[in-house]
């Protein structure tokens, strides 16, 4: 059983075979794409700078104001950041406190003077993006009226697979959609790992922009109508921006992209000290002409699985979103001669295995991987492409396994000796 070079060989190149051609289907496929994010996280590369910058709600600054917010907190922020002059002033929450923010009573009273201040500051921003929810009523025989909504109509390819809602569930105000950009801030309600964000929906048949490609639009002063989407392979931005997406609509997120990340209650202290001629205690100067987005960070907006092994707020997935377009770090897997490639100096390498003891073995095996992920960071820090981790871990556990069942004698036994 598997005593010789050439079986062990044999071996190799099936066990290889097989795990490549169920390396898409679960838990194989979450396997692997955890190993592209662990490549993503841990590579060192020269990544092209973003000008994004997620301002994060956190759990000190919630403790002395807590949740919900009414206009004038918002307020407060817009006012912080409008004189370091960004492009775009982007809030994932949706600003409407008659249904998604509903304040306590003592509050109420002054709602209509907080929101008057706020739609100024909405206002003077040079490009406002604001977060709205799209959903499916609870009665489907009832349907609710048609809201407008941006449209990409430069679509190729079957729209089945790309999530379909028929409301919109929630939207900010009416005076505040006036003077700004919704974007819809919807994800899928059961994921195993969040390592992708879907760049388009469809609302009663015609496909809209997410929260995330309006982002990168309004910093890159195109309209919808410069989109072109060919679902499985690409989206166009224009002649700025080539993004692979799958054929649900999803562009696979690069967590290793860069992009600012402030604590909210940083931004005015370090403007006063900019102001005052001394050093920001964060480098403020990165907002200008950026992407700012403000989102919730805290313990309790933490609810999703990211790709980077951690929960994390939908906010932070929006962020590494939009800093992966800018950057253009599109984490593509490895083509297909090149896992068979891997597959053959696998098995190339299992060749002398049936002559090794069984101690060498497995540390021969666990040198090949470690010798095989330095490789593999390599690579992607080089074109961005990820080599498959499924298929030579399989392999070298396969072999391992089957050198400590098989013999240490191999080959035919030794005639005896007539003398």
């Amino acid at each position: 059983m598997f005593r010789t070079g050439a079986q062990f060989m044999l071996l190799a190149l099936l066990a290889g075979l097989a795990l490549m051609s169920q390396s898409r289907i679960e838990p194989l496929a979450s396997w692997d794409d955890a190993f592209a994010d662990f490549l993503a996280m841990n590579c060192p590369r020269h990544a092209a700078p973003s000008s994004v910058t997620l301002i994060g709600i956190n759990d000190s600054y919630l403790a002395d104001h807590p949740w919900p917010w009414n206009p004038l907190g918002f307020s407060v922020f817009f006012q912080s950041v409008l004189p370091l002059k960004p492009g775009v002033i982007a809030v994932d929450q949706v600003l409407d406190w008659d249904r998604a923010m509903v304040l306590p009573e003592d509050q109420a009273g002054k709602l209509p003077q907080y929101e008057k201040i706020l739609r100024d500051n909405v206002l003077r921003a040079p490009k406002a993006l604001l977060g709205a929810r799209l959903g499916i009523p609870e009665d489907p025989q009832v349907i609710p009226p048609l809201q407008e909504v941006p449209l990409l109509h430069n679509i190729r390819g079957s729209l089945s697979e790309i999530p379909e809602f028929t409301a919109v569930e929630l939207q900010p105000s009416e005076a505040y959609r006036l003077s700004s950009t919704i974007g819809f801030t919807n994800l899928p309600d059961r994921h195993a790992r969040f390592n992708s964000v879907p760049l388009v929906l469809r609302y009663r048949g015609q496909v809209t922009p997410t929260f995330p490609l309006q982002a990168v639009l309004l910093s890159a002063k195109l309209t919808p109508d410069d989109v072109t989407v060919e679902l499985g392979s690409f989206l166009d931005i224009g002649k700025k921006f080539h993004i692979p997406i799958d054929a649900a609509g999803r562009m696979r997120v690069d967590f290793g992209a860069p992009y600012g990340h402030f604590a909210y209650d940083e931004v005015p202290l370090a403007k006063e000290q900019k102001l005052a001629g001394l050093k920001p205690i964060v480098p403020i100067d990165e907002m200008t002409g950026g992407i700012v987005l403000l989102s919730r960070t805290d313990t309790a907006a933490r609810t999703i699985p990211l790709a980077a092994r951690r929960n994390g707020s939908p906010g932070e997935l929006f962020a590494a979103a939009m800093a992966t377009i800018q950057a253009e770090s599109f984490i593509l897997p490895a083509p297909v001669w090149a896992q068979y490639a891997v597959i053959g100096v696998f098995a190339l390498l299992s060749f002398p295995v049936p002559r090794w003891k069984k101690g060498t073995t497995i540390i021969a095996g666990l040198f090949s991987l470690v010798v095989y992920l330095l490789v593999a960071l390599a690579v992607f820090g080089r074109w961005l492409v990820w080599l498959p981790g499924v298929v030579p871990a399989g392999i070298v556990a396969v072999g391992v396994l089957f050198r400590i069942v098989t013999p240490d004698s191999f080959g035919r036994p030794k005639r005896p000796v007539i003398l």
